[in-house]
Order: C-alpha cells, then sequence, then structure tokens
C-alpha cells in the first residue's frame, strides 16, 4: 500500500471524524455540509500534507524487522501490569472530547457577556492539552526508535538526554520543547520529514504563556506581558487560530494513523502467525469489540504462553517483562524440553507440539 493508500482508507473506514471539525473522536461517521466551509478546507489541507509525513511512521515497511514485538510495544504502549483507572491518555481524549463540544455550543448571552472571546479560551486550553499530552510524544519517539533499530522503551528520551539534562529528567521531568527536539533529531535520522510538523504549531512562548496564565486577549488578539525570558509579545488572533488549527490536524492524524495501524493489524485476528523460528511460537492479535488491535499472545509448543493485553480495565501481562537495560520486550517460554527433538528445543524427541487454542478456539499451527 502507498501513503496515499492509507488516506484513502480513512475516508471509507470510519475515520473522518479524526480529521474533520476540531476534535478527533471516536465513533460513527458524521455528515458533512455539501459546501465546506474555508476552515474545513485549510483544515482539508494540512491534514493533507500532514498524513503522508506521518504514515510512515505506523506503517513501516518492514515490520518485522528487528521485533514486531517492538512495533507492538509502540502502538500499545507497553508499560507493565495496572488495574482500571491508570491510563491518562483515555482521560485526555476524553477532555478533548468535552472542549470540543463547548466550543460548538451556542453561548446564552446572558451568561457569557463576550462568547467569542469565551470560544478563543476554550480554544487556548485545547491548545494547551494536546501539546502537553505524554502518550503522543511516546508513541511517536518509539515508532521513530523501532524504524531505526533502537528497540522499545517506556521512556524513549532519557539515552538522548545530556547527563545534566538527565538530572533534572529525575526531578521534573521533560517539557514538551525537550521532547520535540528529540523527536525531530530522531526524525532526520530516519531521513523522514515528519518532524517539520511541530514548527507548525509548537510555540515555546505561547505554550509558557498559556500554562503560566500570563496572558490576556485584546481587540487585536493575544499579549503576553513576560513570555519566555521576561520578553514580551503579542500575536494576532490570526496567529492564534493557525497555532491551534494546526496543533488540531496534528492530533488528529495522530490518533486517525494509530488507530488505523491498530485496525489493520486487527483485521488478522483469529488466526496464527509464525513467530520465532527457533522456539516456533505462534503469534495471535488480540482485539477488542470493535477488532481494533489491543494486544498480541505467542503461543509457545510446549503448551505455554506470552500475552499483553490493554483494555479499559486495566492492563494483563503474562510471562513477558520490559526489559529496560536492552531496550526490547522479552518474552518467557515456559519449560523446555529434557531431550528435544528437532522441531524446537520446548518439544521433547518424538512429540508432537502442544500449542494452547487461539481465542477462537481453533489450535494453531506453525507454518512459516
Amino acid at each position: 500500500m502507498t501513503v496515499r493508500a492509507y488516506a484513502g482508507l480513512f475516508e471509507t473506514r470510519g475515520c473522518n471524524r479524526y480529521f474533520h471539525g476540531l476534535c478527533p473522536v471516536v465513533g460513527d461517521d458524521i455528515a458533512m455540509p455539501k459546501t465546506p466551509d474555508p476552515g474545513e478546507i485549510k483544515r482539508e489541507a494540512i491534514r493533507d500534507r500532514y498524513v503522508p509525513l506521518m504514515a510512515p511512521l505506523f506503517f513501516p515497511e518492514r515490520f518485522t524487522d528487528p521485533d514486531i514485538i517492538q512495533l507492538f510495544g509502540s502502538l500499545l504502549r507497553v508499560v507493565g501490569m495496572e488495574d482500571k483507572g491508570w491510563d491518562p491518555y483515555a482521560e485526555s481524549r476524553a477532555v478533548l472530547e468535552d472542549l470540543n463540544q463547548l466550543m460548538q455550543l451556542k453561548l446564552p448571552a446572558k451568561k457569557f457577556k463576550d462568547a467569542d472571546r469565551t470560544n478563543w479560551r476554550l480554544g487556548l486550553l485545547f491548545y494547551s492539552h494536546i501539546v502537553e499530552m505524554s502518550a503522543p510524544y511516546e508513541v511517536l519517539t518509539n515508532l521513530l526508535r523501532f524504524r531505526l533499530g533502537k528497540g522499545y522503551h517506556p521512556n524513549p528520551y532519557y539515552e538522548f538526554l545530556t547527563e545534566k539534562d538527565r538530572k533534572r529528567f529525575r526531578r521534573s521531568g521533560l517539557f514538551p520543547k525537550q521532547k520535540i527536539e528529540i523527536i525531530q533529531t530522531l526524525s532526520k535520522e530516519a531521513g523522514l520529514e515528519f518532524g517539520s510538523i511541530f514548527d507548525e504549531f509548537y510555540s515555546t512562548d505561547f505554550r509558557n504563556a498559556i500554562a503560566h496564565s500570563d496572558f490576556i486577549f485584546t481587540d487585536t488578539g493575544f499579549r503576553c506581558r513576560n513570555g519566555y525570558g521576561n520578553k514580551a509579545f503579542e500575536l494576532s488572533y490570526a496567529q492564534v487560530n493557525d497555532l491551534i488549527t494546526n496543533a488540531k490536524v496534528f492530533i488528529g492524524t495522530f490518533f486517525g494513523l494509530e488507530r488505523e495501524a491498530r485496525r489493520a493489524f486487527g483485521e488478522k485476528a483469529g488466526r496464527g502467525m509464525a513467530y520465532d523460528p527457533v522456539y516456533k511460537g505462534v503469534m495471535e492479535i488480540l482485539v477488542d469489540d470493535q477488532k481494533i488491535m489491543n494486544g498480541f499472545k505467542v503461543h509457545w509448543p510446549n503448551g505455554s504462553e506470552s500475552m499483553y493485553r490493554r483494555t479499559e480495565n486495566g492492563i494483563d501481562m503474562v510471562n513477558c517483562i520490559l526489559a529496560l537495560e536492552r531496550n526490547t520486550i522479552e518474552l518467557f517460554v515456559g519449560l523446555y524440553a529434557q531431550r528435544p527433538g528437532v522441531f524446537s528445543p520446548l518439544v521433547e524427541q518424538g512429540d508432537a507440539p502442544n500449542y494452547t487454542p487461539l481465542e477462537n478456539g481453533e489450535i494453531p499451527t506453525w507454518a512459516p
């Protein structure tokens, strides 16, 4: 498939809401007006640039090299076992949807003296939440790491920091600017132009003014008295609109590609795929009720399983661990055979492989 084909899938597989309107959401398509307004045309033009720049990260040409588990780790944000209520990514998406709905309401004049200003203020909250969200930066950084053969890590930035930055990171974490700089560096190393997207919507001065409540709206635009480095600055409403719009299209494109990648892998659910030519594991893609990939399971020929699954109720992780020093996810294969045959070190000589059933009840077989 070409990058252009990916964009076509979005228009036909229920992904329109990721790219139209102010905030991407999960759900059915919404009816689009017959005559698009200028804002919609502008967003479509931006999206048409962003999709081909971002798509190669989510759809690498060699998705099994060096290990497809690392790609799955990037898409599923593998961190370890969790019970329900610990994933801020889900809450962040809900916040964006709420802000989107609020900005589309017709505000009563009796309660809102200047509804236009109110919508601009909501737009700033929307922008701020986009640029502060951790998950998109982590996913994109790990997808770049996968493409460059640098492995998977739940903290994908740490090895690229100076010792001074590492000390600061241990105290207070990283600012969006630092994460973006790492992404842009890795993007260039990978020979991609993806990193340039951030220059179109991320502004440290603008972000800081919002985060520190150091701004005011005037009749002509947005003003900040101190700014970054104690320098005042001003933006026109058109400039503010561009920053918010580009941020919106960025996060919409991210949501759409992330879901489409997991949907594409979800199409392989219900059948086993050969994994590990030595131990003869069989990979199964796990999906949710919408057939979107939410985990994976490797069936080993000695009856053991390695599994990771992320759902609304938390994370299940069985016989696999984060090997942080080696930047990967390691799987436990269970007991080795005492007298292994030629098929696998896990199968006794003369015995047949013993795979556990797939979720549909079928018994998988090894088929390279």
